[in-house]
């Protein structure tokens, strides 16, 4: 009895391992990816350079507002809910509820672009050049939510390979596109600085694309495995659409409020900094800019390295806890929760003790002292 759960503690502590590898692997490299664009993207749109990504930021933070709405929690609490069935050998009902599931997502997909495009003028914070970054924004709503909630599933059966490989696809093939429109538009046809950071945001729906093709092609290879699992299941418990639903909601709730705060802050950031500087000093808008690219934008795309470790550990963790509590065994949940902490203290004191010593280096004297307050985050 004794080996049997020190089996089961080696197996889940090398399953937590894996899983964390995978999807700290993953989130560093698209991070990294996310952070060293903006050096020949800067070179290119030369002087317009801070209000380029000034503008970029007002988009993104508009857009993943919404993008927390509309993906809603429900991708985190597919993973939980399918590891939960998994665990009880009911893997029908786990794809039931990725099927229930993905309705949800692409009706909120749909809900949140549409209000989003078409509600662009009024939310544009009085800068008539966020308009056309938040409709160029509104395409990556439709697909983002399926694809978030397709990792979700295959978090659920602790595949972390996946989520964490399409997430870098996602990124690269967003990358990529964001520095070849920005070369053509600004270096080669000479054009509006404007445009050419819509086709910069634009780039989220090629990099979902891609994300969501590469969550295809591992769903195709694996599909045969799914099927046999279904059909090896208990399949002795029957859930009614309407409780799949509730389900997906009562767990997505949670999810919704934590995901949400982070954004909500840079929002209020948003729509008060212009206001405040205004009263308080006589810059002109383009100054303005500046400032706020080098306050909520630039810093900010360092400190979110570090930061998407520890989301990255969380997303390993959720449905191995869930499997775990399924089972009752006590002695795993206090185990991985030991095991998440030991790795999170690992990656994140180290982080912030060492971000506040590089500032100077990683981004130049301007935007040092805000590296410097930021880890404090941490």
């Amino acid at each position: 009895m004794i080996d049997n759960h020190q089996n089961l503690t080696e197996k889940s502590r090398d399953q937590m391992l894996s899983g964390s590898a995978w999807m700290t692997a993953g989130s560093i490299l698209s991070r990294f990816l996310g952070a060293v664009y903006i050096i020949p993207w800067g070179i290119w749109f030369g002087n317009y350079f801070f209000q380029a990504n000034a503008l970029y930021g007002l988009g993104y933070n508009i857009y993943s507002f919404f993008l927390i709405a509309a993906i809603a929690g429900i991708p985190s609490a597919i993973a939980k809910q399918v590891a939960h069935y998994n665990a009880l050998n009911e893997y029908g009902v786990g794809v039931r509820l990725y099927k229930r599931g993905l309705v949800l997502a692409i009706a909120t997909g749909v809900i949140c672009a549409v209000i989003l495009y078409f509600g662009a003028p009024l939310i544009d914070g009085g800068n008539p050049n966020v308009i056309p970054v938040l409709h160029s924004l509104a395409w990556a709503i439709l697909i983002i939510p399926t694809m978030s909630l397709t990792r979700g599933y295959f978090q659920g059966y602790q595949q972390m390979a996946p989520s964490a490989i399409s997430q870098f696809v996602e990124q690269l093939a967003r990358v990529a596109y964001m520095l070849l429109t920005a070369f053509i538009m600004m270096r080669v046809l000479h054009g509006s600085w404007v445009n050419a950071v819509s086709q910069s945001t634009f780039a989220a729906f090629i990099g979902a694309v891609a994300g969501l093709a590469t969550l295809g092609v591992y769903y195709f290879r694996r599909r045969e495995d799914f099927r046999q699992l279904v059909l090896s299941s208990n399949n002795e418990i029957h859930v009614e659409a309407k409780q799949l639903y509730q389900e997906i909601i009562a767990q997505a709730v949670p999810f919704i409020i934590l995901g949400a705060g982070i954004t909500i802050f840079m929002l209020i950031d948003q729509f008060t900094f212009f206001k405040i500087m205004r009263m308080a000093t006589d810059y002109n808008y383009a100054t303005l800019s500046d400032l706020y690219a080098m306050f909520a934008v630039n810093s900010n795309k360092l400190i979110m390295i570090t930061v998407s470790l520890s989301s990255a550990l969380a997303i390993t963790a959720v449905p191995m806890l869930s499997e775990a509590l399924t089972s009752g065994d006590n002695v795993e949940i206090r185990k991985q929760n030991s095991n998440v902490m030991a790795l999170f203290m690992f990656v994140m004191i180290p982080a912030a003790l060492v971000m506040p010593q590089l500032p100077d280096r990683l981004t130049g004297s301007s935007m040092a002292p805000l590296i410097r307050h930021s880890a404090l985050i941490f």
